[in-house]
């Protein structure tokens, strides 16, 4: 039989696979252990009850690895937001509430440590040097390491809506401090660029839904959690300086690289 391909990004491909289930097959060169790690986070994740598609088993198919997950009919937020751009405030609470809910949760056993990951990245970063990566070291030895559950790369790409808001995607997830993973997602709602030739319309609505999104979904999950502003304002510094090392378009990065030395500039006039 045939297979729909339903989706597709820089790590697997999305194949529909039998009665209301997908098939995420991994590209060439992911290796087994992510994908395994991606299961055992999933399963942990499912069994907690956090609104996420049930994993069914690890497989393969063309040599490659694979998930087979409950199918979610639905759209990803971020192109209802391309859809719908007034609507961003009611998508970015419901992101905030889902996001709180899984940090409610403690980590489950072999999940990578939030730090360690960062201290790694921070390491490996391009366009910083030396002194400036120590720094940044140095200060986030000072910040708590937690034991919650975190998703590691929460953004409006990796959440569904069918009526109901459902997260996917956990090869990231981390046990460690929830300030942490909401600044990663700060960071990644309020930075990017917009491409060459964009529309000077479109570049208006782009700057209008990163910026409400970034300002209600942090509204709203200090409600929900309890937590200060400066509780998260002070894991950006790390966070933006670890995504260095992803696969980001240069101005990006650029972008990123002014906000660290901001930062770093006032950390040291502190």
């Amino acid at each position: 039989m045939k297979r729909k391909l339903v989706g597709e990004g820089r790590t697997a491909e999305i194949w529909e696979y039998g009665d209301r289930k997908v098939l995420k097959l991994y590209r060439e060169g992911i290796p087994a252990d992510q994908v395994t790690r991606e299961y055992s986070i999933s399963v942990y994740a499912h069994t907690q009850g956090i609104r996420t598609p049930q994993p069914f088993e690890l497989t393969e198919a063309e040599g490659r690895s694979g998930i087979v997950f409950q199918q979610i009919e639905g759209s990803s937020v971020l192109t209802l937001l391309g859809k719908s751009p007034w609507k961003v405030g009611q998508y970015a609470r419901k992101l905030a509430k889902l996001h709180y809910d899984l940090h409610t949760l403690d980590a489950g056993e072999d999940l990578g440590v939030q730090k360690e990951r960062l201290k790694w990245s921070i390491h490996e970063a391009p366009l910083l040097n030396e002194s400036e990566k120590q720094a940044i070291l140095s200060y986030l030895d000072t910040l708590p390491v937690g034991g919650k559950l975190c998703h590691g790369d929460f953004h409006p790409d990796n959440i569904l809506m069918d009526g109901q808001v459902w997260i996917i995607d956990w090869m990231n997830g981390l046990a460690g401090d929830p300030a942490g993973d909401a600044a990663r997602s700060v960071v990644m709602f309020s930075m990017g660029v917009v491409p060459e030739g964009t529309p000077a319309i479109a570049k208006l609505v782009i700057g209008f839904i990163r910026k409400r999104l970034t300002k209600e979904y942090l509204r709203e999950y200090l409600k929900l959690s309890g937590q200060t502003r400066e509780e998260i304002e002070r894991w950006i510094l790390p966070v933006a300086a670890a995504r260095l090392t992803e696969w980001l378009p240069a101005a990006e990065k650029e972008q990123l690289v002014q906000e660290i030395r901001r930062r770093l500039a006032t950390l040291t006039a502190g």
